[in-house]
């Protein structure tokens, strides 16, 4: 993280809840589990080259050579979780302005799955790490690109759409396609030479 750009303080973030409207408060409640989500998938991501199990470009480049941990990863990984204990802490802070309203905490829950998944306690994010941990490693031999087949093996972020797949298609099939949506020229009805404005 840049140390010019400094996460403002908790007691700062507080002040700045109270003035937010219920609707906002929710809103943020979702922005910050989206973020977590995102920085959990990339840690998953990251992990296998941060332990050493996964070649790094660099050391592909070296044939024969055992994948050695690397430096950068370990680095990120480590930032990240930093970055996840301090939005989850804000989830929080939040929840305890939202319960101080007279407000139901349970309305910026969302369903039962986000329930079991949403903003957990420092105990409950470590047991949820050494499952998840451990179930990666155990299923790492039934995997397609080191990751666990299986819905329930899937990260959160992939079963609740945050993070989606498409097909890339070879470009001659692509500009196939293309071509064929442009319409046929037909210089009788376009007198404008193809300028539409």
């Amino acid at each position: 993280m840049s140390s010019e750009a400094q996460p403002i303080s908790s007691a700062r973030f507080v002040e700045a809840l109270k003035e937010l409207p219920s609707s906002s408060l929710a809103l943020k409640v979702l922005e910050l589990r989206n973020s977590i989500a995102h920085l959990d998938y990339s840690n998953a991501e990251l992990r296998p080259f941060a332990e050493g199990t996964t070649p790094t470009l660099d050391q592909q480049a070296t044939p024969g050579a055992a994948p050695q941990p690397d430096q950068d990863c370990k680095d990120a990984i480590a930032e990240n979780e930093a970055v996840i204990a301090r939005m989850q802490a804000r989830i929080e802070l939040i929840r305890a302005e939202v319960e101080g309203r007279g407000l139901s905490w349970r309305e910026f829950q969302g369903t039962a799955d986000e329930v079991a998944t949403a903003a957990p306690s420092t105990e409950d994010a470590t047991e949820h790490e050494a499952a998840r941990t451990s179930t990666s490693t155990s299923t790492a031999t039934n995997a397609v690109n080191g990751h666990p087949q299986g819905a329930d093996s899937q990260h959160e972020a992939w079963r609740d759409g945050t993070f989606q797949t498409g097909t890339i298609r070879g470009s001659d099939e692509l500009l196939g396609e293309l071509i064929n949506r442009i319409p046929p020229e037909d210089d009788e009805q376009d007198t404008d030479g193809g300028m539409h404005l």
